[in-house]
């Protein structure tokens, strides 16, 4: 073949909802490079915890089972060679699932017998349930197997998006909630087998994004879905991976949101793995975010169009220290405690106004390790930081009229309604 595969990224963010009741985020991923003799294969993961109080150990479930999917996999690349399309196919159906259970059911035991709760309470897999989907990703072919609620993209280097692979949920039950498929189910290796394919890789080069259900419910239809996973394919700075996905949460669905992207680059392609194509325009930008409602057009508006201008050269969104970027977020979590937050640093803002107050910034910028919030406050001294827009604002009051800079905001777009929300799902 001639191309290759780019290592591949993952990126969980916690739900704005559980965020609200002070839960943990249940969703894990998992973006790693494996060794199949002299070459090298990518593994993506995702899981996706029930969260209910009958599974109140899902997250420990979802980020067990991507290590297991890891383990699993990492064992079937010793004995059984690539180019036998024919026993992955069925390692993908039945062997790999097999092995993924077992190994889940052995960890959380292993868990739950650490826990204080073990002594009072028989261990059940019901307490840990969760989804798994993966992705494997080879020289010559690519496949994908698991349970539950998860979606799969292909974005090819040509032509539209497709929606790959889908649970087919069961009829609602009594109170309304959908059954899902789940790792803490008997027959949870046999489920697999109608989620599983193996594919022959095309010379032309395509994107893989892989996503819990958070993602896609957070979309008013699945075009927008499609759009959406696209713009998260384009994204390489990890901050700006987790910034997309939480404000897709707190403008969508609410739900814990977990996306991988895998890529093959085909030779002469860039590094999405398609061929080249034209920007979009702010009026073409402008349709696609009018059509994809439920407040994600601000979101797209400041990647596509807003965001590169957003910063000053000084002081490039691509270059933040990895502190800075890790406070925008830990600011952004609680939008009430901002303002708080930033009068408590007058002083640091009034030295920030004199006369050397760029090169203070500098030396600010240098201690992020130190003082992340104090850095962060000196990045927006040299220019509007790519942020929620609570913070946004709030730095916009802090400094003087002649100190601030346009802020990176989209014009007006009008949105349609939001879809009502789907119903929990629960096996």
């Amino acid at each position: 073949m001639s191309g290759d595969w780019l290592p591949p990224r993952s990126c969980s963010v916690i739900g704005a909802a559980h965020r609200r009741r002070e839960l943990p985020c249940q969703d894990a991923s998992l973006a790693c490079s494996l060794m199949a003799g002299n070459a090298t294969v990518q593994l993506m993961a995702v899981a996706d915890g029930h969260g209910s109080r009958r599974y109140w150990l899902s997250e420990v479930g979802s980020a067990l089972a991507c290590e297991q999917a890891r383990q699993a996999v990492a064992a079937a690349l010793q004995h059984t060679p690539l180019t036998d399309q024919v026993r992955w196919r069925e390692l993908l159906r039945r062997d790999l699932p097999e092995a993924i259970v077992q190994g889940w059911l052995a960890a959380i035991s292993a868990d739950w017998q650490q826990r204080p709760e073990a002594a009072q309470q028989a261990f059940t897999p019901t307490t840990y349930g969760c989804t798994l989907g993966l992705v494997l990703m080879t020289p010559r072919w690519w496949g994908y197997t698991g349970l539950g609620d998860w979606d799969l993209v292909l974005l090819p280097a040509t032509g539209p998006a497709q929606l790959l692979s889908e649970e087919e949920l069961a009829d609602p039950g009594a109170h309304g909630a959908e059954a899902t498929a789940s790792l803490c189910l008997p027959q949870a290796a046999a489920l697999c087998a109608g989620r599983a394919a193996l594919q022959p890789l095309a010379e032309n080069g395509l994107t893989l994004v892989l996503s819990t259900d958070g993602v896609r419910k957070s979309c008013a239809t699945d075009a927008d879905f499609l759009e959406l996973c696209s713009q998260l394919a384009a994204i390489e700075a990890a901050a700006e991976l987790a910034d997309g996905l939480a404000h897709i949460t707190s403008q969508g669905s609410g739900d814990d949101v977990s996306v991988a992207v895998g890529q093959y680059r085909a030779k002469g392609a860039d590094r999405t793995g398609r061929s080249p194509t034209p920007a979009l325009t702010a009026m073409a930008l402008l349709l696609v975010t009018a059509a994809a409602g439920l407040g994600l057009a601000g979101w797209w508006w400041q990647r596509r169009v807003a965001a590169p201008r957003s910063v000053l050269p000084a002081q490039p969104a691509a270059v933040l220290p990895e502190a800075v970027r890790q406070e925008i977020r830990r600011q952004c979590a609680q939008p009430q405690l901002i303002a708080t937050n930033l009068n408590q640093r007058r002083p640091q803002i009034l030295r920030l106004l004199q006369a050397d107050g760029r090169r203070q910034a500098q030396t600010w910028l240098a201690s992020a390790e130190r003082d992340p919030l104090g850095a962060l406050i000196a990045a927006s001294r040299l220019g509007p930081l790519p942020a929620c827009e609570a913070l946004q604002q709030e730095l916009q009051r802090q400094w003087p009229p002649q100190q601030r800079s346009t802020p990176a905001t989209p014009p007006p777009v009008r949105m349609p309604a939001a879809p009502p929300p789907r119903p929990s799902q629960q096996p």
